[in-house]
């Protein structure tokens, strides 16, 4: 048997794709629930962003000096690209509540899941990875599912050009940033870059606010509440879990388990607020669990 199967099929292998699942279970299932965090904080998204990403470098922060991490990286071209890195999750998460603010929520999912698609073909462009058959009629059947999903009380009315390529630049920086950190970062612990994306995303966007610092102290204690739970604990841990899994993952599967976001999404609202799925919210449900499951019984790993 020829010395890589035995290395690729070794149990520390096995183990790292392991861990690597559950890394990225747990961020879908922390990310998926954000919005009813985020849901009733009365200041605007942009300065959401901000202060969720300012609380989160601090909570890393904090999480570095107990962890005594060093946080110089290794290569100085390291920092340049955690800033493109910042400001490319930075832009996914502007455009992302943007592109639904000026269409519908329906569409800004819909466009946005078509970065698993768009990571197969940047995979292929950047890094000359193979594209397959496989990987894209999975991805074009999860998009169909999440799209089902996501349009079955309203359809798409009320959606227009300039949202569905807005939802795009919002999925391509989300493809960009997973590939590039894949590729460039994985030896890197997920916290610490996910400590400079944030940081980043803080740093621009900060002077950018509507509400100051002080003025947001003043708001209701509810908000900020739920502003410091959104920084730690459904941004800092979660990016750092989906980073973690990239170290041994293929940005290809991260993003199609990832897909399964609306479907948990619709799981916390039936238990916490008993809203009954339809028909086709099933059906998209089963489609998009279909192709998850089939990446997590064999993921593509990174090599």
């Amino acid at each position: 048997m020829p010395a890589s199967c035995l290395v690729i099929g070794s149990p520390a292998v096995m183990n790292s794709s392991i861990n690597g699942l559950i890394s990225l279970y747990a961020a879908i299932l922390l990310l998926a629930s954000n919005g009813y965090f985020a849901k009733g904080i009365s200041i605007d998204v942009l300065d959401i962003t901000a202060y969720r990403s300012i609380i989160a470098g601090l909570a890393l922060l904090l999480f570095l000096a107990i962890k005594r991490q060093k946080m110089r990286l290794l290569s100085p071209s390291h920092y340049p690209l955690s800033i493109g890195l910042g400001l490319l999750l930075g832009i996914h998460w502007i455009t992302f509540f943007y592109s639904m603010r000026i269409s519908t929520v329906a569409l800004g999912m819909t466009v946005l899941y078509t970065y698993p698609i768009i990571t197969v073909f940047l995979e292929k462009l950047l890094f000359n990875k193979a594209v397959r058959l496989y990987d894209v009629v999975v991805a074009i059947a999860v998009l169909i599912g999440v799209g089902l999903m996501a349009t079955a009380e309203n359809g798409l009315e009320g959606g227009n050009i300039e949202g569905i390529l807005v939802g795009l630049l919002s999925a391509l920086c989300f493809a960009c940033r997973n590939v590039t950190q894949q590729h460039y970062m994985k030896g890197y612990p997920a916290y610490l870059t996910i400590f400079y994306q944030v940081l980043v995303i803080g740093v621009v966007f900060l002077p950018w606010v509507d509400v100051g610092a002080i003025k947001l102290l003043e708001q209701s204690s509810d908000d900020v509440l739920k502003l410091v739970l959104l920084g730690v604990v459904f941004t800092a841990l979660p990016h750092s879990l989906l980073a973690n899994s990239l170290r041994t993952i293929s940005a290809k599967s991260v993003a199609l388990i990832g897909c399964l976001q609306p479907v948990i999404g619709t799981v916390i609202a039936f238990i916490l607020i008993n809203d009954q799925p339809s028909i086709q919210v099933l059906v998209g449900a089963v489609i998009v669990l279909i192709g998850a499951v089939s990446e997590t019984i064999k993921p593509q790993r990174v090599v």
